[in-house]
């Protein structure tokens, strides 16, 4: 797997590119995350906190959002308070990268969401930002009604 590289960068003190093998080491107490089918049964296997990716980087006191891209167009952006809570980076399964299949190497999952599409499978870029900003998750544009 040495040929991935997951770019942060943005509104940290420490922009940078890390390898998978790197964002496992960040996989430790309480950054690991053990199960990631409890949080979505699509993805098994093990994961990080998005907040021990963030930690690495130094978020400047101006960050307020954090963007996550997927290897094409796809991109979902959370508050920094949602990415610290709860948003975790699946990328592990029986030790190794997190297949394609389930949307690896690195997969983002947000539970506490209600959108299952925050889910951005194949992430290769977080961009820290001083403001909200467009995302391409799909999201309801009129509630139903009954009649």
């Amino acid at each position: 797997m040495t040929t991935f590289r997951l770019k942060i960068d943005g509104a940290c003190a420490q922009p940078a590119e890390l390898s998978w093998e790197e964002i496992d080491a960040l996989a430790r107490g309480g950054a690991l995350v053990v199960d990631t089918a409890a949080l979505s049964p699509k993805v098994s296997g093990q994961g990080v906190t998005l907040e021990a990716i963030l930690d690495r980087v130094e978020p400047t006191a101006a960050a307020t959002h954090v963007m996550l891209y997927d290897n094409g167009e796809y991109r979902a952006c959370l508050t920094m308070d949602e990415a610290r809570r709860s948003a975790v980076l699946a990328h592990r399964d029986a030790g190794a990268p997190l297949s394609d299949a389930q949307g690896g190497p690195v997969r983002l999952l947000v539970p506490t969401s209600e959108n299952l599409c925050m889910s951005v499978k194949r992430v290769t870029r977080i961009e820290l930002l001083t403001r909200a900003a467009p995302d391409t998750v799909p999201r309801p544009t009129t509630t139903l009604r009954n009649k």
